[in-house]
């Protein structure tokens, strides 16, 4: 069976999911014919492109472009510090933050009628307030010392270290490498790296699981910086603020200062004493101007080359993250309890719980068993 479909919603189709004619042309040999509308698609041609495109079906039957908004999140954390409308947002970013905006919009609601306080730290720290002072509220909060390290032992993560501060200041936190669980739709770690949503029942953070795992702390501590000072929006100058406070709280300055001072530019030796990746060490070193733009942005990128390739490697060998074992990040270690709380209390459906976190059957009921609910 053919269809009408309008050639200027086929095109705002392409633009939307930023395909080119090229590609879309390889993929669909009549496109071109749809578009001077000598031939009319199949439904099941239509389907095809729904898929392709990110694109509802229902769009695409419309006689008009539809005009399809998203409240912009300026708060990204990318490569570079780049910046971005919303028009320059890829189909796969534009579905993440909207996933997460429903999350969020479920737990505030879930919060609210259960009696949750809000959270207290949302705008308690300003980009014009001195480092100190700034450091003092956030490790006050995050209820750590200076030398947060001397609370590790030799096995621990430093991630999961801050991830579990971070949880238990009332922030959710998603880890994931791809739009909900679809395999085809990895994330570009060079579009963004990371978002913040405040909020005051629940601000959230993603992180992108596709970006290299060194970066994953400092975008932790960076976009919970913008949290604190009560942003997903972005003020002049506040990256870099965020990317300086970010760096004190994981590699103090007089330390750092003292451990260069013994052995300048020995990177591997500081990775080793502060517990933290190459990454963070560098971003320390540039933060306190100890090395230059340009000497940070070829070592940082030395680094990344040298991970990707490691990836790509383990990639041809058939490795990869174990799906359960990555679960519990990508479905919000904190958020998804609540999921399972509201489920027991019967007062969430099976199906909304499914649509929540992007599971169902066989896993939810063992992610809810691991959960401990």
């Amino acid at each position: 069976m053919n269809i009408d479909i309008k050639p200027e919603v086929l095109q705002w189709a392409c633009s939307y999911a930023k395909k080119d004619e090229e590609s879309v042309s390889k993929k669909f040999p009549q496109y071109k014919n749809w578009i001077t509308q000598e031939k009319n698609p199949t439904v099941h041609q239509m389907e095809e492109f729904a898929k392709f495109t990110h694109v509802p079906f229902g769009y695409l039957v419309l006689d008009e472009v539809p005009h399809i908004s998203i409240k912009p999140v300026k708060d990204f954390r990318t490569v570079q510090n780049r910046s971005m409308d919303t028009n320059g947002y890829s189909p796969d970013l534009r579905d993440t933050i909207g996933m997460m905006r429903d999350r969020q919009e479920w737990l505030h609601n879930y919060k609210e009628e259960n009696g949750y306080d809000t959270v207290d730290f949302i705008g308690s720290v300003h980009h014009d307030m001195v480092n100190n002072e700034a450091l003092s509220v956030i490790r006050n909060k995050l209820r750590i010392p200076e030398r947060w390290q001397d609370d590790l032992n030799k096995k621990a993560s430093a991630f999961s270290y801050f991830l579990d501060r971070v949880e238990g200041m009332g922030v959710i936190v998603f880890v994931n490498s791809m739009v909900g669980n679809n395999t085809h739709r990895l994330l570009d770690p060079e579009e963004f790296r990371g978002f913040a949503l405040k909020d005051m029942y629940a601000p959230l953070i993603f992180i992108n699981g596709e970006d290299a795992p060194a970066a994953r702390l400092f975008t932790l501590l960076h976009e919970l910086v913008h949290l604190f000072c009560g942003q997903d929006g972005l003020d002049d100058g506040t990256e870099a603020y965020c990317n300086r406070i970010a760096a004190l709280i994981l590699v103090p300055k007089d330390t750092f200062l003292e451990k260069w001072r013994e052995d300048p530019g020995n990177f591997e030796s500081l990775k080793d004493y502060f517990r933290v990746s190459l990454l963070v060490v560098y971003r320390a070193a540039l933060t306190y101007g100890l090395i230059t733009k340009e000497k940070w942005v070829s070592l940082h990128f030395s680094c990344i080359r040298k991970w990707r390739q490691e990836k790509e490697n383990k990639r041809e060998k058939g490795g990869g993250p174990d799906f359960y074992r990555s679960l519990p990040n990508r479905i919000g270690k904190s958020f998804s309890r609540y999921v399972f709380s509201a489920v027991k209390e019967q007062s969430l459906l099976y199906k909304d719980a499914y649509y929540l976190l992007g599971i169902r059957g066989e896993t939810f009921q063992r992610a809810l068993k691991e959960a401990g609910v």
